[in-house]
């Protein structure tokens, strides 16, 4: 059954916000930045090309690897304390790594499985579990990275003119987000469970039962529930103002931080509940 949701945006005065969000570091890489992420011990870890490094948020740099037989990253995915994913479209591959960024078994090539285009994957919180789409058969695909082996599939997914942009797992369900706004959710066999109309929005996230997007003008975020509840608390923070009107390039919210990128510099926020 179709979940119908209100959206809620709004923009409110630094004075306001200032209440909510403090500034813990703000990081500049010294080269463009083509994914990065924060995993579950607030370590930042910032990707370009082919090298990774991993820092303590408002610490000092603990590790620094390349992975020049992997190629241009386009993708990690920490999946807990001592395992992350990085993906590679170009080699339609994966690798996996532990906390100290040493590589742990040889590389997954993902034709080996069965795929040929992947262009999407994301971890899951089952550990040996990962989320793949693969545009060639427009399939979604629950697979079992140590075996090889594809578990769930779901075909056509996208349709004519209508691609998708991002997928992500919270809370044991696969939100998948379309370029039409649609966003539609699977439960952990991938059997279809809900969708939601996020006009607009071109990448989201997760915070305290609610979707968090970043809409296409990348100038604030906005919040939809994932259930309505009446009990439930909407966020009085807002960005817009916090970077000065400079577009956000991408964000993420581990646990009590946000990070929010804008070119080369990406700031982490702590959110005050």
């Amino acid at each position: 059954m179709k979940i119908i949701l209100l959206i809620f945006s709004w923009t409110l005065c630094f004075l306001v916000f200032s209440q909510e969000l403090t500034l813990v570091e703000t990081y500049v890489s010294p080269t463009p930045i083509d994914t990065w992420s924060i995993d579950g011990q607030n370590n930042l870890l910032v990707v370009s090309e082919n090298n990774i490094q991993k820092k303590a948020i408002n610490g000092d740099l603990k590790f620094n690897q390349t992975f020049k037989s992997l190629g241009n990253i386009q993708c990690i995915s920490p999946i807990n304390a001592m395992k992350i994913l990085l993906f590679s479209d170009v080699q339609q591959s994966v690798a996996i790594i532990d906390n100290t960024l040493s590589q742990q078994g040889d590389i997954i090539d993902l034709s080996d499985i069965g795929f040929s285009n992947v262009i999407f994957i994301c971890a899951s919180n089952r550990p040996n579990l990962i989320w793949v789409f693969d545009q060639f058969r427009s399939s979604l695909n629950l697979v079992d990275f140590q075996k090889n082996q594809i578990l769930q599939s779901i075909q056509n997914v996208e349709t004519k003119g209508n691609t998708i942009l991002e997928i992500k797992e919270y809370q044991d369900h696969l939100y998948v987000l379309f370029s039409d706004g649609q966003m539609n959710r699977y439960d952990f066999l991938l059997n279809f469970s809900g969708s939601y109309n996020l006009e607009n929005c071109r990448t989201f996230g997760f915070w305290n039962q609610q979707i968090v997007c970043l809409d296409t003008n990348a100038a604030s975020l906005r919040f939809v529930l994932l259930e309505m509840k009446t009990n439930q608390r909407i966020p009085d923070w807002h960005t817009l103002e916090m970077l000065n009107k400079t577009p956000i390039t991408s964000f993420i919210i581990q646990g009590n931080l946000l990070g929010l990128q804008k070119g080369n510099e990406i700031s982490i926020f702590s959110i005050k509940y």
